[in-house]
């Protein structure tokens, strides 16, 4: 191989790496950080609304008892359906474009404990009403810590950056890079296409490890656990959304990297394979 061919193939190289990286990375901002259907559906797993429900259930027996009823019994009435819902009502408010600094929290249902309480007593309806909002009081007194200043402001900043405003523009401006430098490397290795499949390949491969990488790390290192908070349901919510956010992009990235280091061992078994040893010739 030629030097300015060498040259100019390690430029391309570097090139794609730069756009491949660039393309995941405001992929991954506009269609899971900053996608609220994707939260909507992976954040509500059944370990997040077990624990959710603990948290709510701890506050949830003072009111069992001031009308009677057994510890514990007002927990299970807490359904995976109604944190589901609450779940999503909270998300779509926080990421309503009219949430900047503070967070209008959605009410938390109240029918079930009043079904519960008109099934299993007979009180009058006047107390079946008061219950039910003791009962919604208590877990939406759990869940107000929600309105942490923090988390508000973190994603109403990170919405309004400029990197997520031109995420679309940037995601298809890169993939068309992407596209221009793979044709410019298979142009560069026309006479060698197996060389320049391995350039290609070795290219996407190292930009989607670059933004592996530092997501794996993150990963790893257990930041997300590790939070200084004490156990709450806001810590739980807090948790969820991190941890869907985090584990989206590490499936996605994960899976793209594999298929590239296949690609590339393949494209490397056959540049190595096409390079046959000069034999001499007997006279």
């Amino acid at each position: 191989m030629k030097l300015s061919k060498a040259i100019g193939t390690v430029l391309l190289c570097c090139l794609l790496l730069l756009g491949t990286a660039l393309a995941l990375v405001t992929g991954l901002l506009r269609f899971f950080v900053l996608n609220p259907h994707f939260y909507q559906a992976f954040v509500p797993s059944a370990s997040y609304c077990s624990e959710l429900r603990a948290r709510i259930g701890e506050n949830l027996d003072h009111v069992a008892i001031l009308y009677g009823l057994e510890e514990g019994v007002l927990t299970e009435v807490v359904t995976d359906a109604d944190i589901r819902s609450y779940t999503g009502a909270l998300i779509d408010s926080l990421f309503d474009d009219a949430t900047t600094d503070t967070l209008t929290l959605p009410s938390f249902p109240k029918e079930a404990f009043s079904d519960y309480l008109r099934a299993h007593t007979a009180y009058s309806e006047q107390a079946i009403s008061d219950f039910s909002e003791d009962c919604a009081a208590s877990v939406n007194d759990d869940l107000a810590a929600i309105n942490l200043s923090l988390l508000v402001s973190g994603f109403s900043r990170l919405r309004s950056s400029r990197l997520a405003l031109l995420s679309p523009v940037l995601l298809l401006a890169s993939l068309a890079l992407i596209g221009v430098l793979i044709a410019m490397t298979a142009t560069v290795h026309s006479e060698s296409p197996r060389t320049g499949a391995v350039a290609i390949f070795g290219g996407l491969f190292l930009g989607i490890s670059t933004v592996f990488v530092p997501v794996m790390v993150f990963w790893l290192f257990d930041y997300i656990g590790r939070l200084n908070l004490a156990v709450s349901a806001f810590r739980t919510i807090l948790v969820g959304i991190l941890s869907t956010a985090l584990y989206g992009c590490l499936a996605v990235l994960g899976m793209l990297l594999g298929i590239s280091f296949i690609l590339l061992v393949i494209a490397c078994a056959f540049a190595a394979k096409g390079k046959k040893p000069k034999t001499k010739k007997v006279r």
